[in-house]
């Protein structure tokens, strides 16, 4: 079977991920999973960046192979470490902003994996905390004062800074990355500030982690899923969606996160994933302010998920061809603009060219596009899926 994007898409083989995460995730039976299917579902997993949720269910279940049974924990080891690392670094970082008076806090990370059964099994990258815009420079200023490096020296921290230290990248936002310049977008950045004011402590092995309150923590998982669906989105980032709603937002709650979420431009997104989250990855079906979605929209979103993998690492450049037709006109051109400076070379010797990037990614897209056996249909299948791509976007009002 192929999906509506392209790609080929294994719906026999999804369904046995799908329920290992949710054995991982809540009370359902560990499925019976034929040893054939380990392979896939560990490069599924892995792609998806969720690999280490089902170690625990995966080395305790008496069928599973034991050498399956190590190969899990070796992946739940190393995220282990991870974790630990990320942690401990991160907590020299807030110490040293509330030493100097800065307020700060995190987003996603561990502000997410607080919700998770076993947090060090969430999967963890950057560390993305967020500070008063009156502060933002004072709190770069500090960094780099402090041994933190820029990433990108051409960084002028238009919405972040991105500095390394002991093998960690922390992203300093002084606002959410792409929001849209409208009432919406304003809203939902004065909400984050309000919350940012109102910040709450949660303890974590041991570590105090300043957070958002409830309701401007779910908006922000809720936008970075927006942000994400058209750079690829993976199921890391639903499941962090999955298990705040668990834990945070019954029907009692819903009211006041639907009065935000409505004014922030992201009812529909909430509405539909969550229905998602039910109906693939086992969550309550006592939540019913959900229960509004359309069944069939869930499954096209899923189906893209898997489509896509974490941050889109499953797509091919075929894919991203679709993607980049999926835009209109002037995001279109901004996306090739990007995409041309990133793989032009000569753009780094010369930057005054980076204005041709746009024709440089353009002509490098059509040479991609002739060298296959039927460009003519392979352009017009890219063009297709972009469009089916377009469709579901304005049906989730995005």
């Amino acid at each position: 079977m192929k999906s509506k994007y392209g790609e080929k898409m294994p719906s026999e083989k999804r369904e046995p991920v799908l329920d290992v995460l949710k054995a991982a995730l809540g009370e359902f039976p560990f499925p019976a999973v034929p040893k054939e299917e380990w392979a896939y579902i560990e490069r599924e997993l892995r792609s998806q960046t969720t690999a280490a949720l089902p170690a625990d269910v995966i080395g305790n279940h008496p069928a599973v192979d034991p050498r399956m049974k190590d190969r899990w924990k070796g992946i739940a080891y190393s995220h282990v470490a991870r974790w630990s690392q990320i942690l401990y670094v991160q907590d020299k970082l807030v110490q040293l902003m509330e030493h100097h008076q800065i307020p700060m806090v995190i987003l996603k990370g561990t502000a997410a994996a607080m919700y998770y059964p076993v947090p060090e099994y969430r999967s963890m990258g950057d560390v993305d905390l967020l500070v008063r815009e009156k502060d933002y420079q004072k709190a770069f200023r500090l960094m780099r004062e402090n041994d933190y490096i820029l990433m990108e020296p051409e960084d002028r921290g238009e919405y972040h800074y991105s500095l390394e230290k002991n093998g960690v990248i922390f992203e300093l936002h002084r606002r959410l990355a792409n929001l849209p310049d409208n009432r919406a977008g304003r809203f939902l950045m004065e909400s984050v500030y309000d919350g940012l004011e109102q910040r709450e402590w949660r303890q974590i092995d041991g570590y105090q982690i300043p957070v958002l309150p409830w309701l401007q923590n779910g908006l922000v998982l809720l936008s970075h899923i927006r942000q994400h669906l058209d750079q690829g989105l993976g199921l890391r980032q639903i499941i962090d969606w999955r298990m705040y709603v668990e834990k945070e937002l019954d029907d009692t709650r819903y009211p006041a996160f639907q009065q935000a979420a409505g004014k922030a431009g992201l009812e529909p997104l909430a509405v539909h994933t969550t229905r998602m989250c039910q109906i693939y990855l086992g969550l309550k079906e006592d939540i019913k302010w959900c229960s509004g979605a359309k069944d069939e929209l869930c499954q096209e979103l899923m189906d893209y998920i898997f489509q896509q993998g974490n941050f889109g690492r499953k797509i091919s450049w075929e894919g991203k061809g679709a993607k980049a037709l999926s835009r209109s006109g002037r995001e279109q051109l901004r996306w090739m603009q990007r995409q041309g400076r990133r793989h032009w070379r000569a753009v780094q010797r010369y930057p005054f060219l980076g204005h041709l990037a746009v024709i440089y990614e353009l002509f490098r897209y059509i040479a991609y596009v002739m060298k296959k056996d039927k460009p003519i249909r392979s352009l017009v299948q890219d063009m297709k899926a972009g469009q089916r791509r377009k469709r579901m976007f304005k049906r989730l009002h995005i």
